[in-house]
């Protein structure tokens, strides 16, 4: 599953595990975090076997994280964060939940996200995506 919001203990996780689960957990979705809670988040429940990847965001090119940063704003929030999360693991890949497909000057500088979640909204069909 991928979580909309960070799950910090390893009990809750626990669950998951116990019912084959593996999670997809976010740990930064709001502008105003301080950074210094990314660590602390990951550090937490790095070694917990539910943990698949971590997760940076969601639709932040829409809503700056939301808190209405300008989109260069958010595009270099989203980076400090991945990086932070590399810092203090190295094991475990990190995506980013994005709004429609992002642009190839996004994804260059953004170079360090190892998964994008896209979230598309094109009525019944996907268009032309594929």
């Amino acid at each position: 599953i991928r979580t909309y919001a960070v799950i910090d203990d390893p009990q809750v996780l626990d669950i998951f595990w116990e019912k084959k689960i593996h999670v997809l957990n976010t740990v930064y979705i709001w502008g105003k975090d301080p950074l210094d809670l990314v660590a602390q988040r990951v550090n937490a429940v790095k070694n917990h076997p539910a943990v698949l990847m971590w997760v940076v965001g969601n639709e932040w090119n829409y809503n700056g994280l939301y808190v209405g940063l300008p989109y260069p704003a958010a595009v270099q929030r989203v980076k400090e964060v991945v990086s932070l999360i590399k810092e203090h693991d190295r094991t475990h890949p990190v995506a980013t939940v994005y709004g429609e497909l992002p642009s190839a000057d996004t994804l260059a500088q953004l170079h360090e996200v190892d998964a994008w979640g896209i979230n598309k909204y094109s009525g019944l069909s996907f268009g032309n995506l594929f």
